[in-house]
């Protein structure tokens, strides 16, 4: 049914949804019904549709309603409208109906010719357009092949040189912007030229082809393998360390070693070289410089007699210990055991930490033990009661979302290090009830850079750095540090600031008093779109009224949901 043309039927009453559905029925069209204005709405967003016959008087939302969302939105402002009504043909009611983009008015009871006949004219309005819209698709592979040719190798079908360069630079600020590491192959055929010299270059191609359809085997979905020029290739594998880079490396080597190339009665085995370069290894200045630090390994696995992984920097590496030689097997082990070490000594420092905070008379001996003096003091136990609600909401929305445990974990931890660390440094400005100057406003901006700097600290905290450093940034890119913009905004940084504001705006505060409940989603429409992520927002208003978080009726925050539906 994917080619049928479709329409959409929407009544309250389903009785009349039958007769309409068996007056229109034919072959090469698809009827759909609804019952409600929001049931209607959704289906318009799931269906191309070629007109939506839509009654005037519904219970949950009238007719014209449903016609005004649906001129807000771009995916529905297009589609035609026709109206149908028991009321009788007053000039003013038509004329509102026609305002609100109606094409056409008809009265029941309805006529089944009138009815067919009017619905004919849009059924083939969109067989015109259908057949534009295969034209336009037609055209539009056309040029999606020719960008492929462009960014492809002819030979082999990789990545091409340049393009792969483009790709390098994307990844390579990504990794910097959010401590990520990422790694690097060069990858040499060995003894290619005695394969052409030998076989002719008809099978040294064939070579070629055949090792890059092995190497798309053995690689991730995730990684980029690109034809450097001639028998090098390289491979860039992002959010990978040097350990995860060395297994598979040799995953890769042992699997080239075992290939015999075989084409018209000859055959070869063809070993290769692999150099191995690391973001957080080898703490490159420039993406050109991962590519040279691992030519320059390269260079050296090909020096010591070839068929080997070489990292750049081995020796030195493996003087200092970061470089560990452990089989496979024993990495992974180890691997899980030191994520257990590392969640157990984020939990010890932040225990330490809220600690510290909670006793502000406390000092630090100089062998690291907290010598306590002090009581805890009211600002303390409400910044601890609000962060316990925003790790609640943390905890719903990332369910609500399907995220992993762990990166929940992650934005808590985040969330948790924000308070402990405000605390630590003292917000005065959040006690001032007046508007701030602007020392104080640029005081507030400092925060993401000093919150980063004290995790600095704690290098572990790499990932929950991101967040502090960017829960300021703004959904419509007006925020701050970096003015970044949408997705551009990590989604921990997203998520913290939405459920940071709501808990605070259902908080009191010694400057405010708390907001009303009706307040409080009045100002989370008004910012969905500006400073929040309005996919966050609806789903933390879905939250709210599952939830009931908030003492506001279930009607109120579907029109809520509806005005953000509607931007």
């Amino acid at each position: 049914m994917e080619n049928n043309i479709k329409i959409l039927l929407v009544d309250d009453r389903k009785e009349n949804l039958v007769t309409l559905k068996a007056i229109l029925e034919a072959p090469g069209l698809e009827i759909l019904t609804a019952t409600s204005g929001n049931e209607a709405l959704g289906l318009m967003l799931e269906h191309e549709l070629a007109v939506v016959l839509l009654d005037v008087h519904m219970p949950d939302m009238d007719g014209f309603e449903v016609a005004e969302l649906m001129r807000r939105k771009e995916k529905t402002k297009y589609i035609p409208i026709i109206f149908v009504t028991a009321i009788s043909k007053d000039k003013q009611y038509i004329f509102k109906g026609y305002e609100t983009g109606a094409v056409d008015y008809l009265f029941k009871p309805l006529d089944p010719v009138v009815l067919k006949s009017k619905i004919n004219i849009f059924l083939e309005l969109c067989r015109n357009k259908q057949e534009l819209e295969e034209s336009k698709r037609q055209i539009e592979a056309k040029n999606k092949r020719l960008k492929e040719i462009s960014i492809r190798d002819g030979l082999t079908g990789l990545y091409n040189h340049l393009h792969f360069k483009e790709i390098l630079l994307r990844e390579f600020e990504l990794a910097k912007r959010n401590e990520t590491d990422i790694s690097c192959f060069m990858i040499d055929l060995d003894y290619f030229k005695d394969v052409n010299d030998t076989f002719g270059h008809t099978f040294g191609d064939f070579v070629l082809e055949s090792f890059a359809a092995l190497g798309n085997r053995v690689i991730r979905k995730t990684d980029v393998f690109a034809r450097y020029g001639g028998e090098e290739f390289v491979l860039l594998l992002p959010h990978t360390g040097l350990d995860g880079a060395r297994v598979l490396a040799e995953k890769f080597r042992q699997k080239a070693e075992a290939y015999l190339y075989q084409q018209d009665g000859h055959s070869r085995r063809v070993t290769i070289s692999i150099g191995i370069s690391s973001y957080f290894f080898h703490h490159p200045q420039k993406p050109a410089d991962l590519i040279s630090f691992a030519d320059k390994a390269l260079y050296r696995a090909k020096a010591e007699g070839r068929n080997q992984v070489r990292v750049y920097l081995e020796e030195e590496l493996l003087k200092t210990g970061t470089l560990n030689k452990q089989p496979p097997e024993m990495l992974f082990s180890l691997r899980e055991r030191l994520k257990k070490i590392l969640e157990n000594t984020k939990k010890n420092i932040l225990a330490s930490f809220e600690t510290l905070i909670q006793h502000p008379g406390n000092n630090i001996s100089e062998n690291g033990n907290i010598n306590r003096d002090g009581n805890n003091n009211s600002e303390v136990s409400i910044n601890r009661e609000n962060n316990r609600r925003i790790q609640e909401t943390l905890e719903l929305m990332g369910e609500r979302l399907g995220l992993s445990r762990n990166l929940v974990q992650t934005f808590k931890r985040a969330a948790m290090l924000h308070d402990l660390f405000k605390t630590f440094l003292g917000d005065k400005t959040a006690l001032k009830p007046g508007p701030l100057d602007r020392q104080e406003q640029m005081d507030i901006e400092d925060y993401p850079f000093m919150l980063e700097e004290l995790t600095r600290t704690f290098d572990i905290f790499a990932q929950e750095r991101v967040i502090l450093r960017y829960h300021h940034e703004n959904y419509d890119g007006s925020g701050y540090p970096d003015g970044l913009k949408g997705a551009e905004v990590p989604i921990g940084a997203r998520l913290f600031a939405l459920v940071d504001a709501f808990v605070a705006m259902t908080s009191n505060r010694y400057y405010r008093p708390v907001l009303k409940p009706e307040e409080v989603v009045d100002e989370l429409v008004k910012q969905a779109g500006n400073q929040f992520d309005p996919m966050l927002v609806n789903h933390l208003l879905d939250i709210i009224k599952e939830k009931q978080l908030l003492p506001v009726p279930k009607a109120r925050l579907r029109e809520a949901q509806k005005k953000i539906w509607s931007e």
